[in-house]
């Protein structure tokens, strides 16, 4: 018989080394900073090989958990949230306790959250909600005039309408933070520790949801697709990227800017007849905006990703990370705070074959992923 083979020498991960360590750290934080942070809570030795997040520049993309979206769920304990990893399908909940004495004016394109004081209603932070890095930035008082210091007092009950800051980001300077306030039409720019914001004011027409796309400022007026300028030698100031190639109007209709799993896009929402393939009489063209020719131009794909739209934000993420069938390709989700959705019930439009898919109100919302996403993507003021 033959004898017993000898027992397998056991490894000491926690004595890996730094350089080793130090790699493999490296590699995971390319990847997803929530894994990183994962990594650094094995051991003391792995923490000692790896920077600490809560340390490092608030601005440094490196930590930033960008494939990570915030959910809304309406029975959410106060200061935790739910976060979906949209490249992965992963769902993590995380303990914010800023949540306790901050509003949430916004989420940026970096996953991080546009806080603002409760009672100090100047006082504006970033915060990372998985390396819990908060960033304070100028106060708000130097960006409204002395005139309108009033809206930022408790006393005013439009406050979470009119300081909705989606469209807000960091530039592609990696060292300014933009700050959108879409409803005032201001844009203010400030890098941390700076006294005070850069003002610029623009005309909105009362059409255009604005983003953050590649670290920099698009929105859209009749002039077109607008990008924000700026540099260390020059004024900011926005400029046309690209023609509009359809009408829009001004009163009936909105634009909707929108990062499609990387790349710039615009749907056109309109109102028109009710017909029997669409009840609600609303209508979705989507368009591809292309930078280098300047122009936009109709498509009927969203390269088979799926789209949620809000009133002021929107979505896109892949199918192939979701259980099969919970989502259909090339198909724009309404948000909740769109009329179509609260009245008509309409949820989503495939653009395939123009078709608007309803919702069924037997059963309480929200209940399905779609509706979940569709809920994240709705401010509810």
């Amino acid at each position: 018989m033959d004898p017993c083979p000898p027992p397998a020498l056991e490894r000491n991960w926690e004595h890996l080394g730094d350089g080793p360590a130090g790699l493999i750290a490296d590699c995971v934080l390319a990847r997803d900073v929530a894994d990183y942070v994962r990594f650094r809570a094995v051991c003391s030795s792995w923490r000692r090989c790896s920077a600490d997040p809560r340390v490092q520049d608030g601005l440094d993309r490196r930590f930033h958990p960008w494939q990570w979206t915030m959910l809304c769920e309406e029975l959410a304990v106060p200061d935790r949230r739910s976060f979906l990893n949209t490249s992965t399908g992963e769902c993590v909940q995380v303990d914010i306790p800023e949540l306790d004495d901050h509003k949430l004016l916004a989420s940026t394109p970096e996953g991080l959250l546009v806080l603002v004081h409760k009672r100090q209603r100047a006082t504006v932070h970033l915060l990372n909600p998985l390396t819990r890095l908060l960033t304070e930035l100028p106060p708000l008082t130097t960006l409204l005039p002395p005139e309108d210091h009033d809206k930022l007092s408790e006393d005013n009950v439009y406050f979470d309408w009119q300081f909705t800051a989606w469209g807000s980001g960091i530039a592609n300077d990696d060292s300014t933070v933009v700050l959108c306030f879409n409803k005032l039409c201001m844009i203010g720019m400030a890098k941390p520790g700076d006294d005070s914001w850069n003002l610029l004011a623009y005309r909105r027409d009362g059409m255009t949801t604005p983003l953050m796309f590649a670290g920099r400022f698009y929105y859209v007026n009749i002039s077109g697709v607008m990008v924000l300028e700026m540099g260390a030698d020059k004024l900011p100031q926005l400029k046309v990227a690209a023609k509009l190639s359809m009408h829009v109007s001004l009163i009936a209709d909105s634009v909707h800017l929108m990062n499609n799993c990387g790349e710039l896009m615009l749907v056109h929402r309109w109102r028109g007849r009710q017909i029997a393939q669409n009840k609600s009489g609303w209508g979705y063209d989507a368009y591809r905006v292309d930078l280098d020719s300047r122009t936009v131009f109709p498509v009927k794909s969203l390269g088979g990703c799926a789209v949620f739209m809000g009133l002021h934000c929107s979505l896109s993420v892949p199918l192939d990370v979701f259980p099969s069938g919970s989502l259909s390709a090339d198909t724009i989700y309404l948000g909740f705070d769109l009329r179509e959705r609260s009245i008509y019930n309409a949820r989503a439009y495939h653009l395939t074959n123009g078709s608007v898919e309803r919702s069924c109100n037997l059963v309480p919302q929200p209940h399905t992923l779609v509706d979940c996403l569709a809920l994240s993507n709705t401010v509810q003021q």
